[in-house]
């Protein structure tokens, strides 16, 4: 099943949701489909809600693959940061990998875990303020 978003009116909120099992093919397919979507504005904030993710089956080598695929995405859209949402212990795991992985490939692209819609709140409220200073 293919990785579905919706983008807030002003295209610089992309709300991401992954269902069922998530692999790299589909992830890759989700890069594509964002990079050639003109309705992303400059310093969109990408969430990732992994809460109807059951598992995820993809290999080390292949979220290595991802992190740098998304390296292009990120600078042909302009994406100021990613936040995973995260409720379970599986996705939060996978997601905090996916977090190093992506501070080793691009130490200026912000990546956020958090594990309840209350720290998601929180978090974009403070990126949002770093978008305003």
């Amino acid at each position: 099943m293919p990785i579905e978003y919706e983008l807030s009116e002003n295209g610089r909120r992309i709300d991401a949701s992954p269902k069922g099992v998530l692999d790299a093919d589909q992830t890759m397919d989700y890069f594509k489909r964002l990079e050639i979507d003109s309705s992303i504005k400059p310093n969109a904030i990408e969430i990732v809600d992994f809460s109807e993710v059951t598992d995820f089956k993809m290999s080390y080598l292949e979220s290595q693959d991802i992190t740098r695929s998304y390296q292009k995405l990120k600078t042909v859209q302009s994406i100021q940061a990613t936040v995973f949402l995260c409720k379970s212990p599986v996705s939060f795991g996978i997601s905090r990998m996916f977090q190093a992985l992506h501070e080793i490939a691009n130490p200026k692209h912000k990546v956020f875990v958090v594990k309840t819609d209350a720290e998601l709140e929180e978090q974009l409220i403070k990126l949002q303020q770093d978008i305003q200073d």
